[in-house]
């Protein structure tokens, strides 16, 4: 659905701000998305019909009999209750427990293979501003990424998302020589452990010069709340700025992206006293729901990165005695709307096709 050759190109100009920056794969995946339907858990309710038929149909032979041996106002009683008897085990159905569920169409997979197959045999290689982060980067982004870190760094930046760890690479972002630490939880298979990614963002700060600030970027999942406050706590009088995507802002916006991995390892207790969440943000964020960093439009990543790294390199550190002084000034959200650039030449029944397949989109992604 709206899978063709020219909304694609859209996406890329809208994503790469006509050229501006240069996108991940995944991150076109994200922009291109058809639908990403999702729906909350239930239990199981009703009764199953084997128990409903079994009490039924017996009860309404002892009904029958009844009637048959009664005279008078009880014959009449048992007859009236033997349709209200079947009735009732037609009506009381049993619902299964559902289980939460989110997904993205197409898949990843699906996505992929069409960009990497049918589009690079077609046009010679993936669109202009797209690149593979599955494929290592070549020389010229090699040159780049020592040139971005020469002389001493001013900033660390701790990155749980690969994907976005490459956006910023590709990009020279941002523009200060920095250091950035990406925990690579993610990319060993199976759900996203959150204290995985919390330990090995600690490992990885640990080998850093402690007077540098710090920057933390990562989805807003369980593991992502509770890491700013895991570093804060850990290195006490340290700069520690979380420019990560918040759970509240992104579950609030009908246009960011959800999704649902149960098993992450954290519990709703912990995050309420831990991150300091909400209870309903804690009970989502345990139960498995997540939004993903690298599904935020790339331009406003980048500029939420920018604006992030600026304020750590000022702000001055706070007191050793108070770990949990926060610096989050909520840098990274999702837009509420984002026109999609029209190519040169478009015509208004293009731009008029083109806004009533966005509200179609609206209304499935929400």
């Amino acid at each position: 659905m709206g899978m063709h050759d020219l909304r694609i190109r859209r996406c890329v100009e809208r994503a790469t701000g006509n050229g501006r920056l240069k996108i991940t794969l995944t991150q076109l995946w994200y922009a291109a998305r058809s639908s990403n339907p999702s729906a909350e858990g239930s239990p199981s309710h009703g009764v199953r019909a084997w128990v409903r038929w079994t009490v039924a149909l017996p009860l309404s032979a002892a009904l029958v009999a009844v009637a048959v041996a009664a005279h008078g106002g009880f014959r009449t009683v048992a007859l009236g209750l033997v349709p209200v008897v079947l009735v009732l085990a037609a009506v009381l159905r049993h619902r299964p427990a559902r289980r939460p569920y989110a997904q993205v169409h197409p898949s990843e997979t699906v996505f992929r293979s069409l960009m990497l197959g049918a589009w690079t045999l077609t046009y010679g290689g993936l669109p202009g501003g797209v690149v593979d982060e599955k494929r290592a980067a070549g020389a010229t982004a090699q040159r780049r990424g020592v040139k971005q870190r020469s002389g001493p760094p001013e900033v660390v930046i701790v990155c749980t998302e690969p994907v976005v760890a490459r956006f910023l690479r590709e990009n020279r972002l941002p523009d200060r020589s920095h250091t950035l630490l990406v925990a690579k939880a993610a990319e060993r298979g199976g759900p996203v452990n959150g204290p995985a990614h919390v330990r090995e963002a600690l490992e990885l700060l640990a080998a850093q010069r402690s007077d540098l600030p710090v920057v933390v970027l990562h989805d807003a999942d369980a593991g992502g709340a509770l890491l700013a406050p895991a570093l804060r706590a850990a290195h006490p009088g340290r700069t520690i700025v979380d420019a990560g995507l918040r759970p509240g802002a992104a579950s609030r916006n009908r246009r960011a992206v959800r999704r649902f991995s149960p098993g992450r390892g954290c519990d709703a207790e912990l995050l309420r006293t831990v991150a300091g969440l909400p209870g309903p943000e804690a009970e989502a964020l345990a139960e498995g729901w997540w939004w993903p960093v690298a599904a935020v439009p790339p331009p406003v990543l980048a500029e939420a990165v920018t604006k992030a790294v600026e304020h750590a390199v000022r702000a001055p550190a706070p007191p050793p005695d108070r770990p949990g002084s926060p610096l989050s000034q909520g840098f990274l959200t999702w837009p509420d709307d984002l026109e999609e650039p029209q190519p040169p030449g478009a015509s208004r029944t293009d731009r008029k096709h083109d806004r009533k397949h966005d509200r179609k989109h609206d209304r499935s992604t929400s």
